[in-house]
């Protein structure tokens, strides 16, 4: 993985996407366009498939979203499926995405039909393209986590090392390996509060904090920093060790990993609170 590859990928959340198409015919005083929020998607049932929708480049939330998915074969497309998208934003203080749940039954080449409309009369009917793979890159869902030994408050004299957050969270008392180890479930978020390249880092780590108290009790959660040797020249910072274990190419990433060490759900992008909730009570049942 090459380090300027990766950190340029991270600015693709919501202020762009790799996936993504022009923007559509004003309407209504309004200028739609939809990304696919994601940069990888893999083969399975109900996948999330997280999208934006912006008028005149700004992110919107009061939009009502319906996808319908195709799998491409040569010039022509076969319906796949279709999904209501409502917009997921619990605890992102404005930032979020509207989110589909799709069976992507095959690897290879799809496309993505949405429509939208939101109350000031703006509509949008745009079809996006996008990928769906076999074999993820990022570790997924019924795969082993990476067993990452992530620096802890026990490794450092200086929280502030390995959490770029002002103030420092209280989520780096174990690392992933140790979690796997002791048989914990465990959540883990990779985020960069100071330096994430999309607005959605800090309010993600925020998001996962208020559901700690209620879970910490059969819940690890770790917080993993994107950067490592930020302090005290930011611009000497690299990416941490644990971000490269994961191969990670984005951020925000959020892991539900149960007490044999199975990935059991994974989150790219803005993920909203009830979203989380409900995984974690899934895993926990």
């Amino acid at each position: 993985m090459k380090t300027a590859a990766v950190v340029a990928a991270l600015g693709l959340l919501l202020s762009g996407c790799a996936q993504s198409a022009g923007p559509s015919s004003p309407a209504g005083g309004s200028e739609l366009a939809a990304q696919i929020v994601a940069t990888e998607l893999v083969v399975g049932a109900q996948q999330r498939v997280p999208i934006g929708i912006l008028d005149h480049n700004t992110p919107v939330s009061d939009a009502t979203v319906h996808v319908r998915s195709f799998l491409l074969k040569g010039t022509t497309g076969v319906v796949k499926g279709e999904s209501d998208a409502p917009f997921k934003g619990a605890g992102l203080e404005g930032a979020g995405a509207y989110v589909a749940h799709l069976d992507l039954t095959s690897a290879g080449n799809w496309g993505l039909e949405i429509t939208a409309t939101r109350p000031n009369g703006g509509r949008l009917s745009q079809r996006l393209p996008f990928n769906v793979i076999d074999a993820p890159v990022v570790p997924a869902v019924g795969q082993p986590a990476p067993a990452t030994r992530n620096p802890t408050v026990r490794d450092v004299s200086d929280v502030g090392t390995i959490d770029s957050g002002q103030p420092p969270n209280d989520m780096h008392q174990i690392s992933i390996a140790a979690a796997i180890e002791q048989h914990r479930p465990a959540l883990v978020v990779f985020a960069s509060p100071a330096f994430c390249t999309s607005r959605t880092c800090g309010p993600e780590v925020k998001v996962i904090q208020g559901l700690e108290p209620a879970y910490r009790d059969r819940l690890a959660f770790i917080h993993v920093e994107i950067y490592r040797n930020y302090k005290p020249d930011p611009s000497k910072r690299q990416l941490a060790q644990a971000v490269l274990d994961w191969r990670l190419q984005t951020e925000p990433w959020i892991f539900l990993i149960d007490g044999k060490g199975v990935i059991k759900s994974r989150f790219e992008g803005p993920t909203a609170s009830d979203e989380i909730q409900t995984a974690i009570d899934q895993l926990l049942r």
